[in-house]
């Protein structure tokens, strides 16, 4: 089976393309706003995925989805949107689940790391609740989906610049910004960090303890006087490494997730936080 994620105007055309493709029955699911779902019966498998392979090089948001038995139970597992609290949400755009009651909800189309289910983009996002004030210019590098920027334009900041040495992860979060319509306020490249100029009030890397290390000095460079640094992709083991490295920030917030860690940085002193936050409240590891 297929699905196919696109909007209520679109459905006509896009059934119109299914029958073409061989489908023998369509259905069309509303899980809510305005995100309608065809889900597409095909002959067999390989059909199924050569259909999809077609639709997505004509920009369609199309899957392959299991029709029954427990890899259809994983996939409903899979594919169920994740919630942070009351303002914020994330949820891939082939989901069938309900979507009404999801608060500050952000779409994530196809391509790119990151949708909210990981430990490493966990974290970082409950960092951008507690600390996201609005107005920040955002970093984020090794963007990946674009989720953990768009997830601080959700909640208040003003712009983002993504960066990802991957060209495909760029792509992706120019597709995530403007499914979300965001994209008048992202900036996504696969420049070198060292290349960017000015400063960020809120910088976000959710990579691997040797990307930091090597990044480091313009992590620091980049960081505006009042800014704040969060990193995540890194074990407990490697946290004071990864400080060492970002020296003179320091470490202002700490927490674990099993094998993984996220740690909060940004200049000496008790005053902390971009665009007017100050009053650092420290917070335990989360289970």
């Amino acid at each position: 089976m297929i699905v196919v994620a696109t909007t209520e105007p679109e459905v006509a055309r896009v059934r119109a393309r299914l029958e073409s493709a061989g489908a023998d029955h369509v259905d069309a699911v509303a899980p809510g706003g305005h995100r309608r779902l065809l889900l597409a019966s095909l002959a067999d498998d390989w059909t199924a995925e050569r259909a999809v392979a077609e639709l997505r090089r004509e920009g369609l948001i199309a899957v392959v989805r299991p029709d029954a038995g427990a890899r259809l139970a994983g996939w409903h597992e899979h594919t169920r949107p994740v919630r942070f609290g009351d303002r914020l949400s994330t949820c891939v755009a082939w989901s069938e689940h309900d979507r009404d009651d999801l608060p500050g909800l952000i779409e994530l189309g196809l391509g790119g790391f990151g949708n909210g289910h990981h430990p490493t983009t966990r974290m970082l996002v409950e960092q951008l609740l507690d600390r996201v004030q609005g107005g920040e210019r955002v970093l984020d590098v090794g963007c990946g989906s674009g989720v953990l920027g768009l997830a601080a334009l959700r909640l208040g900041a003003a712009h983002l610049v993504a960066v990802d040495i991957d060209v495909a992860s760029v792509e992706a979060t120019r597709r995530n910004a403007a499914l979300n319509g965001l994209e008048e306020r992202v900036d996504a490249t696969s420049a070198p960090l060292a290349s960017l100029d000015g400063v960020f009030d809120v910088v976000v890397a959710n990579v691997a303890r040797a990307a930091i290390v090597e990044l480091a000095p313009h992590l620091v460079r980049v960081l505006a006087p009042a800014g704040w640094l969060a990193v995540s992709g890194i074990s407990a083991s490697q946290c004071d490494q990864v400080a060492a490295f970002l020296r003179p920030l320091q470490q202002l917030d700490r927490r674990d997730d099993g094998d993984w860690s996220a740690v909060v940085f940004g200049p000496s002193g008790d005053d902390f936080g971009g665009a007017g936050q100050s009053d650092l409240r420290t917070r335990g590891t989360i289970a």
